[in-house]
């Protein structure tokens, strides 16, 4: 089965260690909740302050989830200290998902995928898949990876924030863009269909590509 699904937003947000300028203080004014967030998560929120998402169905993937505070955990594990009870809790995979819909009071559908190097693919397989029951959804993919000693393993030399997101919608307009799934310098493996995608509609307000589920 074949989808063709429109792209009405779009946001994308990289840096080679740590974006800057993700604008926390104005979208989360509350303080203890800002404090909380992990970087995944305050990436997510500008992406979808940038497609002006506040509220309905999202689909948010990321290969390696919450890395940052996952290796503080075994940090502190491996060094008999305490582990602290934010990276803890912000250790599952819907962290940012879940702080997203606690700033907006979003209580529809949230759906979290974690599928390797076919993570951003299969985001937006699900988001198609959704979009036979919904009018509009979210999609947003998302790599934070810039801890300490992580030079040791970016053989890949990817981009260490990397943050790409749409608005969709199913359309019954024809398809106008084809993505071929290129390797980029930069790009984490996860993000490079998605990626793909971006720069086949970064100048085109009508994009609508087919997804088969």
């Amino acid at each position: 089965m074949k989808i063709n699904v429109e792209i009405t937003k779009k946001a994308f947000v990289h840096n080679k260690l740590k974006i800057e300028d993700l604008n926390e203080k104005e979208l989360v004014q509350k303080m203890l909740i800002r404090r909380r967030l992990s970087r995944s998560s305050r990436i997510l929120i500008n992406l979808a302050h940038k497609c002006d998402f506040t509220a309905g169905v999202m689909v948010y993937g990321s290969a390696y989830g919450e890395l940052i505070d996952t290796v503080n955990i075994l940090e502190a594990i491996k060094n008999n200290d305490m582990v602290s009870p934010s990276a803890f809790q912000n250790s599952v995979y819907n962290t940012a998902a879940s702080y997203h819909s606690i700033v907006h009071g979003n209580t529809s559908e949230i759906l979290t995928l974690s599928c390797g190097d076919e993570t951003s693919y299969n985001v937006m397989q699900q988001a198609a898949l959704s979009l036979l029951k919904e009018d509009e959804v979210f999609v947003c993919v998302v790599e934070a990876m810039n801890f300490d000693g992580v030079d040791s393993l970016n053989k890949c030399a990817n981009e260490l924030e990397y943050g790409i997101s749409f608005v969709l919608k199913q359309s019954e307009k024809e398809v106008n863009v084809i993505v071929q799934n290129k390797i980029q310098k930069g790009v984490p493996s996860s993000l490079s269909w998605m990626k793909n995608l971006y720069d086949l509609c970064e100048n085109n307000d009508g994009c609508v590509v087919e997804v088969e589920l």
